[in-house]
């Protein structure tokens, strides 16, 4: 990829305190916790599994005991975008619209970085890393089983607004900033909403 690399920042994003009060880094280790969950409802990406977990044709899976929350006494995660936040129907992306100016240092270093998702009760979505970025850029989710990846699909909680702790990384050594094309699916809907998510690096083309 060349002039302004489709990717150059590694991204884990996180929520302000407002949202994560009490949530530490260390916190989101336990995002493949093992607790009760109800089944995942199958999405359209997952009726037709091609490939390892974590690729475009088997996104990895995080259901509702995926989820991370902040906990007594943070507040509520609110069931509606907020104003720094990257709304793709019913995901958010946390700072998403805060990030192309942010300072990387407040949301990791090397390349990696903190970004969460926030998801609607109830819903489903898909996020892929577009196929110009992709081996350029991962989905890092803490306690994956298979690592980076570039595929994942998101099942949140049927009576709460959904957090996932996670973030995306550059594979590349030294890559900071880019400018990194998402695919994002919706439940069983076959439509695709291509995102461009800016991580430092300033105005991205469309």
């Amino acid at each position: 990829m060349r002039g302004q690399p489709h990717l150059r920042v590694p991204a884990l994003a996180v929520l302000t305190c407002a949202i994560l009060a009490g949530c530490t880094t260390g916190g989101t280790s336990s995002a493949f916790r093992h607790a009760p969950a109800p089944p995942p409802r199958p999405t359209a990406s997952r009726s037709r599994v091609t490939g390892p977990v974590g690729s475009p044709g088997n996104p990895l899976l995080l259901t509702c005991a995926q989820e991370a929350f902040p906990g007594y006494p943070a507040r509520p995660i609110p069931p509606h975008p907020q104003p720094a936040e990257l709304a793709i129907g019913p995901l958010f992306i946390a700072n998403g619209k805060r990030l192309a100016t942010a300072n990387p240092a407040s949301f990791g270093d090397h390349g990696s970085y903190k970004v969460a998702f926030v998801l609607l009760p109830g819903s489903a979505v898909t996020v892929t890393i577009a196929a110009p970025a992709r081996g350029q850029v991962v989905i890092d989710i803490p306690g994956s089983p298979v690592g980076g990846v570039a595929a994942a699909s998101y099942h949140s909680c049927p009576n709460a607004t959904g957090f996932f702790a996670q973030g995306f990384a550059f594979t590349h050594h030294g890559q900071t900033r880019g400018c990194v094309p998402l695919d994002v699916t919706i439940g069983h809907r076959p439509q695709v909403h291509r995102v461009m998510l800016s991580l430092f690096a300033g105005t991205c083309p469309p």
